[in-house]
């Protein structure tokens, strides 16, 4: 089939760059603003468990909105939609008057995300040839400068949510000027037998990006909750931890463009979860805490790009990308809720070792999933 790809590579990736940085403004804005979520609208910590679950439905529902009208709708039309639905649901959250509305804003704002996320991807993931995997981590290290940057505006004011979330709004609407204009080349329907062939590959990765998106949400999510539960820090400085999480991510992404060219992405996936859920253990020891999260970060950083890799390598055709994004976000539909009970029933000195699980039961299903499908792709590296 002919893949959706933009006419200028530079376009798309100016457009990829811009669009990870909308989103990684969005993922870092809610693990920061929850204490004062829960404190405004009185929600225990299940009830905003539920707020990420919430942000985290409105993702599924987007990866499917945009799977299903993927080779329908151009790209450009598409990604408009999504960032239309960002910016709405991120300027709804600070005005809302409940935790209900609060959720419904986050959902939106969601299902924006989705959609950008499972068009931008498969876009870099085939738009570069055997560099795609290098051009995509490298690219969506822009996800972890808005994801830097928002903690930290937060952490100017912990207790004013208009300015972080107006941010995500903003950002949207810039986004939505570069992908009116986005131009692509003509679309076929995906060849169906390859996706009944890779339909255990298939299984197999959506179950690890479910993994690593409930790891990594739940870092995002609960690292500034765990630090006021078992530090000295203030609210401002809590929040602002949270961007070296970020920061990690963002300096881990840039080296696994690197190493994405000279490795399997199978492999480089298995060794960075490996090393993630080594480090987070050590957030549990409250002196280690902040750095203990922000090596997490970095080890975190080359797993989505190296699993999106693995599978447009395996499945050209894209068929099937859907349910694998479908399922990666799904993961803090069933992590948060998970981590908020976790905090009510053995406190947030157990969140550390509740992501430590995670971590194990992803890195094991990860190192499956290479040991049994490294054939299913030929890697070939960059020279």
């Amino acid at each position: 089939m002919a893949t959706d790809t933009v006419t200028s590579p530079v376009r798309l990736a100016i457009t990829g760059a811009v669009g990870f940085f909308v989103i990684g403004v969005l993922v870092s804005v809610l693990g920061p603003t929850l204490p004062e979520l829960r404190d405004r609208h009185d929600l225990a910590g299940v009830g905003g468990g539920m707020l990420v679950a919430a942000y985290a439905v409105g993702s599924v529902l987007g990866v499917g909105f945009a799977g299903y009208l993927r080779h329908r709708v151009s790209p450009g039309r598409l990604t408009s939609v999504g960032a239309v639905a960002l910016a709405v649901g991120s300027a709804a959250v600070p005005a809302a008057p409940s935790g209900v509305l609060a959720g419904a804003g986050l959902l939106l704002a969601g299902f924006g995300l989705g959609m950008l996320d499972l068009l931008l991807n498969l876009l870099l993931a085939t738009g570069f040839g055997a560099r795609s995997g290098a051009v995509l981590s490298a690219v969506s290290a822009t996800f972890g400068v808005g994801a830097v940057l928002t903690p930290l505006v937060v952490g100017r004011s912990p207790t004013d949510l208009r300015l972080p979330y107006l941010l995500c709004a903003g950002g949207a609407l810039a986004l939505l000027a570069l992908t009116t204009t986005l131009k692509t080349v003509a679309t076929t329907a995906p060849d169906r037998k390859d996706g009944k062939v890779q339909l255990p590959l298939m299984l197999l990765l959506g179950g690890v990006l479910l993994g690593y998106v409930a790891f990594e949400s739940g870092v995002a999510g609960w690292e500034t909750t765990h630090l006021l539960g078992v530090t000295a820090m203030s609210p401002s400085g809590a929040a602002n931890a949270v961007a070296l999480f970020w920061l990690g991510l963002t300096l881990g992404r840039l080296a696994g463009a690197s190493l994405a060219l000279r490795l399997h992405p199978g492999l480089l996936a298995v060794g960075s979860l490996a090393l993630a859920t080594m480090a987070v253990a050590f957030a549990g020891r409250s002196s280690f805490a902040v750095l203990a999260y922000a090596v997490t970060g970095f080890a975190l950083a080359p797993v989505f790009p190296a699993v999106i890799t693995w599978y447009a390598q395996a499945v050209p055709s894209g068929r099937g990308a859907t349910r694998v994004f479908a399922a990666g976000l799904a993961g803090p539909v069933i992590g948060s809720p998970l981590l908020g009970l976790v905090t009510d029933t053995a406190g947030v000195g157990a969140v550390p070792w509740a992501l430590s699980a995670f971590g194990v039961v992803t890195t094991g299903a990860a190192a499956y999933c290479y040991l049994t499908r490294r054939r299913d792709t030929e890697l070939v590296p960059a020279k």
